[in-house]
């Protein structure tokens, strides 16, 4: 008489758990963002900042006026009621695919980088460049820049998170946009390159942080749901 095998007891999914070094490096981003604030603060590179602005800043007269329209055009998609319209429709577009979690962090953490982005420019209280005049209107002090905060903030978080099967590509197209939004804020005079470079660095490291924070949490939704034997899964 043969032996019936024993019937393996299935053993309980484990949920895939995000990389931890994705907030690590949101976090050394956001650092280093801090420390560019210090070190400009205290001059460094300055007059080599100059040269570069005064050398590629737009002026009325001699620079081409299409190429000043356009520099305005692409710094209007930076500004707050497009980026804020860009962020709602894509946090509704992630509640649609049943992403909540994803919807929430999509409508929080760009507007918590413009803050934090508001906070330094009133802690470090860098003035605005002299170099040229200013192709479009500003009313607030210099480090870092917002336009290039918030740009890089929704667009590279939006990308993130709607792209899946294709996210490095997406990502590629935010940046490259949210590049254009900060480029533009140089050569209208308005910002220091610095300034700029500051703008990308925060504005990256909270799209990191609000990628890791819905990995993390629709991994554990995800995990509960499979443990869970009422729960159907997929």
């Amino acid at each position: 008489m043969s032996e019936v095998a024993p019937i393996e007891a299935r053993p309980r999914v484990q949920p895939v758990r995000p990389n931890p070094s994705l907030a690590g490096f949101a976090f050394l981003l956001l650092a280093a963002t801090l420390a560019l604030g210090l070190a400009v603060t205290f001059g460094f590179g300055h007059l080599a900042e100059r040269s570069v602005l005064k050398f590629i800043a737009f002026r009325q007269n001699v620079t081409n006026d299409l190429l000043i329209e356009a520099a305005r055009w692409v710094t209007w998609m930076g500004d707050a009621a497009q980026r804020s319209l860009v962020m709602v429709v894509f946090a509704v577009w992630l509640l649609w695919r049943k992403r909540p979690w994803a919807g929430l962090v999509m409508v929080i953490v760009p507007p918590l980088a413009g803050a934090g982005s508001s906070l330094m420019k009133e802690a470090f209280a860098r003035t605005r460049p002299d170099v040229a005049p200013h192709l479009d209107v500003v009313s607030n002090l210099s480090f870092p820049s917002g336009h290039a905060t918030n740009g890089m903030a929704v667009y590279l978080l939006a990308a993130l998170l709607i792209a899946q099967t294709r996210r490095p590509l997406a990502a590629v197209i935010a940046l490259v946009f949210a590049a254009a939004i900060g480029a533009s804020r140089i050569v209208l005079g308005v910002h220091w390159p610095s300034d700029v470079l500051g703008g990308w660095l925060w504005g990256a490291g909270f799209a990191l942080l609000g990628l890791w924070i819905v990995q993390t949490q629709e991994a554990r939704s995800k995990g509960e749901a499979k443990s869970d034997p009422d729960v159907p899964t997929s």
